[in-house]
C-alpha cells in the first residue's frame, strides 16, 4: 500500500482534535478579553477620575431620596434638602454629606436666605435636617494626642461641683500647650497649682467631646498682658458622650420668676395655661441650648418647679422661655445652679438660639 494514503478515521480524529483546540483557544481568548475589559472597568471605577466624575455630577431626585431614607427625614426636612440641592446641584449631595466643612457652608448659605425671607418654619426644619445629617454621616473623630487639637479650641476646667471655667487654647510647642485664662478665674484665684494634674474637657469642630488629663507646668503673661497657663501635651484622652444639641456658653444676666401651671378643660378638650408671678429675681445664664439652659441663682429652688426666664438667650436678643427645673446643684460658694428643660418657647426664639450655637448668627 502507498504510504501517502491515510486512514479516514485518523484524519477525522485529527480534524476533531484541531476543532476542539480551536474552540478552547477561542474560549480562552474570550475569557482573557472579558477579564481585561472587566479589570479596566473596575480600575476606572476605582480611579480618582471616576470618583471625581461621580462627585461632581448634579444631584438627582434619587440621590435626595437616598439621603432621606438613610436619615429618616420627614417631608419638611426633605423639602429643605431639595431646595439646598436645587440651588447647589453640584457636587453630588451623596458625597458632600461626608464633608463637614462643605455641608456647613451649604447650611449657612440656606440659613441666610431663609433669614432674609423671615421664614422661621423652614429654619426650624433646616436645623433638624442639619442635626440628622451630622448624626448619620459625621462619625466621632479619633483623637489620641493633644498635638492634633486645633488652636482656638475652648477647654473647660472644673474647679469644683458646678464651678467651671472656659480656657482658650492659643498656642503650642512640641512639648506644651498655652491656654488663656478667663479674667473671672484669675480674679477668684481658682487657678490649679503648678505641677498639679488636672482634667480638661473640650470639643472638636465636629462636636465630638473629649476629656484630657494633663499637668500644669507654669503660668505666664501673654503679649497683651493676659494670664496664661502652660500645660503638658497629653496622650491620655478619652471620648465623652456627645450632646444631642449645641450649647452657647455665656455669662449673661437674666430675670426669672415662678410660674403656676394649670390645666384648663373645655368640654372634651383641655389646654395648659402658664401664669407668671409678678416677683422678679436676678440670675446669670451659664449656657443655653434649644432644649434648655443652666442658671446661677442666689436662692435655693427645688426641682420640678416651673419658672420663666427672660434675657439674652442668644447673647444678643432679649427673649423669654418657660422651663421646668430638672435638678438643683449647690456650689461651694453658696450659690445654686438650676438645670432647666424648656417646656414653652417660641420657634423664632429657638431658631435664634440654634443660629448662635451653630455659628450662623
Amino acid at each position: 500500500m502507498g504510504g501517502g494514503s491515510g486512514s479516514p478515521i485518523v484524519a477525522r480524529t485529527q480534524v476533531n482534535l484541531l476543532l476542539v483546540i480551536a474552540i478552547l483557544v477561542s474560549i480562552i481568548v474570550v475569557i482573557v478579553i472579558i477579564y481585561l475589559i472587566s479589570k479596566a472597568i473596575r480600575d476606572y471605577h476605582n480611579s480618582p477620575a471616576y470618583f471625581e466624575k461621580k462627585r461632581l455630577r448634579p444631584t438627582s431626585s434619587g440621590d435626595i431620596s437616598e439621603i432621606a431614607r438613610q436619615c429618616k427625614l420627614v417631608r419638611d426636612e426633605r423639602d429643605v434638602l431639595q431646595q439646598i440641592c436645587h440651588k447647589n446641584p453640584s457636587p453630588n449631595i451623596l458625597y458632600t454629606v461626608h464633608d463637614l466643612e462643605a455641608m456647613e457652608k451649604l447650611f449657612k448659605k440656606e440659613f441666610d436666605d431663609l433669614d432674609q425671607k423671615g421664614d422661621e418654619n423652614s429654619k426650624t426644619f433646616l436645623f433638624s435636617l442639619r442635626s440628622k445629617i451630622r448624626k448619620n454621616y459625621m462619625p466621632p473623630e479619633e483623637m489620641t494626642s493633644s498635638r492634633k487639637i486645633d488652636i482656638g479650641t475652648r477647654m473647660t476646667y472644673t474647679v469644683s461641683r458646678g464651678i467651671h471655667h472656659k480656657l482658650t487654647y492659643v498656642n503650642k510647642t512640641q512639648d506644651v500647650m498655652i491656654l488663656n485664662l478667663p479674667q473671672f478665674m484669675v480674679e477668684r484665684n481658682e487657678k490649679p497649682a503648678t505641677l498639679s494634674r488636672i482634667l480638661l474637657v473640650f470639643e472638636l469642630a465636629s462636636g465630638s467631646p473629649y476629656q484630657m488629663e494633663t499637668r500644669v507646668v507654669r503660668y505666664q503673661l501673654g503679649s497683651h498682658g493676659e494670664e496664661q497657663m502652660i500645660v503638658m501635651h497629653s496622650d491620655q484622652i478619652i471620648p465623652l458622650q456627645k450632646r444631642q444639641v449645641e450649647r452657647i456658653e455665656m455669662q449673661e444676666d437674666c430675670d426669672f420668676s415662678s410660674v403656676i401651671v394649670t390645666t384648663v378643660k373645655e368640654g372634651k378638650n383641655s389646654h395648659i395655661e402658664y401664669k407668671m408671678s409678678s416677683t422678679i429675681h436676678k440670675g446669670i445664664l451659664l449656657d443655653v441650648s434649644a432644649g434648655g439652659c443652666r442658671l446661677v441663682v442666689n436662692i435655693p429652688i427645688k426641682a420640678e418647679q416651673f419658672i420663666n426666664i427672660s434675657g439674652r438667650l442668644n447673647t444678643r436678643d432679649v427673649d423669654s422661655a418657660i422651663g421646668t427645673i430638672l435638678r438643683t446643684t449647690k456650689r461651694e460658694d453658696g450659690k445654686f445652679i438650676l438645670h432647666i428643660k424648656f417646656v414653652k418657647i417660641d420657634p423664632p426664639t429657638v431658631n435664634r438660639i440654634q443660629a448662635k450655637a451653630c455659628g450662623y448668627a
